[in-house]
């Protein structure tokens, strides 16, 4: 286990959703029995049980406010995710990528290039899209440290489970990863909507 701080907002829930309930759940299905089948099943298990765990941490708390108490940052949270997990999520994003990258004029795909291609029999690019979003979800899921991250992980560990206010130095190391989580969430120009 590897504790890793993480915001769960309602846009990243859905992007979760959207990754297990379109792309893996249907790929897994989709491959049975051929190449692929079984990291799939597997990172299918694996993404289900960080689900489950976002679930709880988000459930557990502690509630953390801004420097003046008025306005909660939900969701930030330190989450015991098993790296395990995390690294098999990344072999699977690895095989989706891979397959996403192979010749299209193959006359006969197996597999995950199969798979795939079914996924985008309405011709709206939703393998990519989706693999995309997979991608964007494993780097939430993995933020990279850095002293945005000590900082409010830090003051998350100093709180022992109580309720958290933020100092206007941690806020302002909020604003910082809030931006950048916008930008991993949306793939574009923060719209400010972690800020009050």
């Amino acid at each position: 286990m590897s504790p890793r701080l993480v915001v769960v907002d309602p846009d990243f829930e859905a992007q979760c959703e959207q990754v297990s309930r379109h792309l893996l759940v249907p790929m897994a299905e989709s491959t049975r029995g051929g190449h692929g089948h079984d990291v799939l099943m597997e990172g299918v298990a694996a993404f289900r049980s960080i689900s489950e765990s976002l679930t709880a941490a988000v459930e557990r708390g502690p509630r953390v406010w801004t420097p003046n108490g008025r306005w909660e940052h939900e969701g930030l949270r330190i989450v015991d995710l098993p790296t395990a997990h995390i690294d098999l999520l990344y072999s699977v994003l690895r095989e989706l990528s891979g397959a996403l990258v192979k010749p299209a004029d193959s006359a006969h795909p197996t597999g995950t290039a199969a798979a795939l291609r079914s996924l985008d029999s309405s011709g709206e690019g939703t393998a990519v899209r989706l693999v995309g979003t997979m991608a964007r979800v494993l780097s939430l899921m993995d933020l990279t440290a850095d002293k945005d991250t000590d900082t409010l992980t830090a003051a998350l560990e100093a709180a022992d489970g109580h309720e958290v206010r933020l100092t206007y130095a941690q806020e302002d190391a909020w604003q910082r990863l809030a931006h950048r989580l916008t930008m991993l969430l949306t793939e574009e120009a923060p719209l400010h909507r972690f800020l009050y």
